[in-house]
């Protein structure tokens, strides 16, 4: 396996509280893993740690056997901005992607941009865009250019459902292509379709792994719940005890 991401015993901390505790992770080249939690599991606070955005306190990540800050600045990492295109309004589409690919002639025939369905919409002004198809342009920014890792932290946020389809057939081809891709959610459902593996995150621990091709979605929904309950149950059980 051409393991691309490595994380071993990673603890991050903010004062005495740990946000993240004895975290061990690794993804392969055409790979596609997630992460599930609840909000406050600590999904976001890893995607900085392996953006190179935060430090861990303890423990080691590295990726094409670097640090994640190096990498990023070096090789580059594919991953949402949030403000991508903020102060752009009367700027096309086409014209903010080629900040990020080399041949815009060849835009309208790329696969990627083809299956997110933003090729009708590159020459319009992004203030005309609706919210969803500019979110898709976003994702085209992320998943274009031939980064080989690529972080996706809800990815699915502002998309209708037939768009999030395209979204993941598009995380499929760019895994076919040979990037190593982070999938971070707590959409189930998306995770199950697009994912090799889960790890569910909560209170900053991983506490079970499963491979989504196992069972059902309701069983797998039941076995995050039933894991998400028992680690809180547990927590709450030793706050009583101390």
């Amino acid at each position: 396996m051409d393991t691309l991401v490595e994380a071993r015993g990673v603890q991050h901390s903010i004062d005495t509280r740990a946000i993240l505790t004895g975290l061990d992770l690794s993804i392969a080249r055409r790979e596609v893993v997630g992460v599930a939690g609840p909000n406050g599991a600590g999904k976001s606070t890893l995607g900085r740690l392996l953006l190179g955005f935060l430090s861990p306190t303890s423990g080691t990540i590295t990726i094409g056997g670097t640090d994640p800050m190096t990498y990023r600045r070096t090789r580059g990492v594919g991953f949402p901005h949030e403000d991508a295109g903020r102060g752009w309004e009367y700027a096309t589409p086409r014209a903010l992607l080629a900040l990020h690919v080399d041949d815009l002639g060849a835009l309208t025939r790329d696969p990627i941009c083809r299956t997110l369905g933003i090729a009708t919409h590159l020459d319009r002004r992004v203030a005309t865009l609706s919210k969803g198809q500019w979110r898709a342009c976003q994702l085209a920014m992320v998943l274009l250019p031939r980064t080989a890792f690529l972080l996706l932290d809800e990815p699915e946020a502002g998309l209708d459902p037939g768009a999030q389809g395209r979204l993941h057939e598009a995380i499929a081809m760019r895994a076919a292509a040979g990037a190593a891709i982070l999938f971070l959610s707590h959409h189930l459902d998306s995770l199950a379709t697009v994912t090799q593996r889960i790890h569910l995150l909560v209170r900053g621990g991983f506490h079970d792994r499963i491979d989504p091709t196992e069972m059902s979605l309701a069983a797998l929904r039941l076995r995050y719940m039933r894991g998400v309950d028992a680690v809180l149950a547990n927590q709450l059980m030793r706050g009583r005890a101390a």
